[in-house]
């Protein structure tokens, strides 16, 4: 069954023009916010940070939203400004932040820069400091997840946050050993981690979910809880959301299977029960390679990856490229049952763009978003050989493939032998 339209497509072909700067008015400033603008304020971050009104002027011509993250990251007075700026001005209100891509400084290897896709350029003056070798194994809420080892072998989940100055979270260690042949290729054992919610918003109510070992399987974490729990049954996962307050994960062969983590206890002896949301291999021709993504409209998106050899060899680094993608839309009858799903082949998602790779998968609206092309996904290069040591692991392929016409364009190039990318999105949460 196929759907030829999904959502609307009345912004393609429009020119889209930048939104002009939003002023900030004195009369919009609630009267006890005045007085602290008038009233000189003094802040230990620096004398000119003593002049309130100035500050708002300089937050008034920060174009990006990650200024503003960075910004507020500076100490609380700066954030408590920042804040008080956004509720009087509403300028990021309804605004929908833009994907950015976490990319390697290649004179600094502990520190990031950030792509700007609606700007195409490099903020050079923004470095994070993001400590891995080769790859980030997550990216959500804002929050990214890197693998240290334990004396012992075994990996460990780290989140940090390197847009604010939260401290990193170290997870327990997970219950897999990494071969000593390659403890090069740590971060490796984990495939992907994603979180419910911001652990900043909400430190005490949020879940971690970790794909791991060289056959990934599913695990979770609760905050507050010393072991991570593993469903059964379990094992060769390639990718895992957040969707309608439960876990959705995606089997290698293509079937889905969905887990309440909110309502289950952490009790070895009696796991948690993946449940079976779609038939077996659901999909002909087979594709190892696929994403769950959340749409605008709240379906659970399918999103299958094709590859092609180059020079007719499949060497996991510089012999293989994407060709296209395919997606597909799953209907279930009756969602609180647990019902089998059915798939709908979708041809177009009108002005929507997707983001995908090791992050938290993303559905966005093209239009809110100055360059971003609508019915696209812009995808990164997140295959993971099963044995990197051999294959090689060096990240070529990534760019932006347009649904209307099948073609792909870069959104940026690596340089060779480089550490890989990641799309991030600078958390907005709190400065409201």
């Amino acid at each position: 069954m196929t759907e030829v339209g999904y959502g609307s497509n009345q912004s393609r072909g429009a020119t889209r023009s930048a939104t002009p700067l939003r002023r900030c008015s004195l009369s919009r400033v609630p009267e006890r916010s005045l007085i602290s603008l008038r009233t000189p304020v003094s802040f230990s971050c620096g004398g000119w940070a003593s002049l309130p009104v100035l500050v708002f002027l300089i937050l008034d011509n920060l174009l990006e939203p990650i200024d503003h993250v960075r910004f507020a990251a500076v100490c609380k007075q700066w954030r408590s400004m920042s804040k008080l700026y956004n509720q009087a001005t509403q300028r990021w209100r309804n605004k929908q932040l833009a994907p950015m891509l976490l990319i390697p400084n290649q004179d600094d290897d502990h520190r990031r820069l950030v792509y700007s896709i609606s700007e195409g350029r490099v903020y050079s003056n923004i470095r994070l400091q993001v400590p891995f070798s080769r790859r980030c194994c997550g990216s959500s809420h804002g929050w990214l997840a890197t693998v240290d080892t334990t004396e012992q072998g075994c990996p460990v989940v780290v989140l940090r946050n390197p847009f604010t100055k939260a401290k990193p979270i170290f997870l327990p260690p997970l219950d897999i050993l990494i071969a000593k042949y390659e403890t090069s290729y740590h971060e490796h054992y984990v495939r992907k981690v994603i979180l419910s919610v911001d652990p900043t918003m909400n430190p005490e109510n949020y879940v971690v979910v970790a794909l791991c070992g060289r056959w990934p399987m599913l695990a979770f974490i609760k905050a507050g809880q010393n072991t991570w729990t593993y469903p059964s049954p379990n094992g060769n996962f390639g990718d895992v959301i957040f969707y309608k307050s439960k876990v959705y994960a995606l089997e290698a062969m293509g079937d889905i299977e969905s887990l309440d983590v909110f309502s289950s206890d952490s009790n070895p002896s009696q796991p948690p029960q993946l449940k079976p949301r779609t038939p077996f291999r659901p999909f002909e021709p087979y594709c190892f390679h696929a994403y769950l993504v959340e749409s605008i409209k709240g379906d659970l998106l399918h999103i299958l990856r094709f590859y092609a050899l180059i020079d007719g060899r499949f060497n996991y680094g510089a012999g293989r490229r994407t060709t296209h993608f395919m997606i597909y839309k799953w209907v279930f009858d009756n969602e609180d049952e647990g019902s089998i799903g059915h798939n709908v082949e979708v041809k177009s998602i009108g002005d929507e763009a997707l983001f995908v790779g090791d992050n938290h998968s993303i559905s966005i609206l093209a239009s809110n978003l100055l360059g971003c092309q609508p019915n696209s996904i812009y995808y990164s290069d997140d295959y993971i050989s099963n044995y990197p040591s051999l294959e090689g692991d060096e990240p070529y392929d990534m760019g932006i493939f347009n649904l209307e016409d099948g073609t792909i364009t870069q959104h940026y190039s690596l340089h060779s032998n480089s550490q890989r990318v990641i799309w991030v999105v600078p958390p907005f949460n709190g400065l409201f």
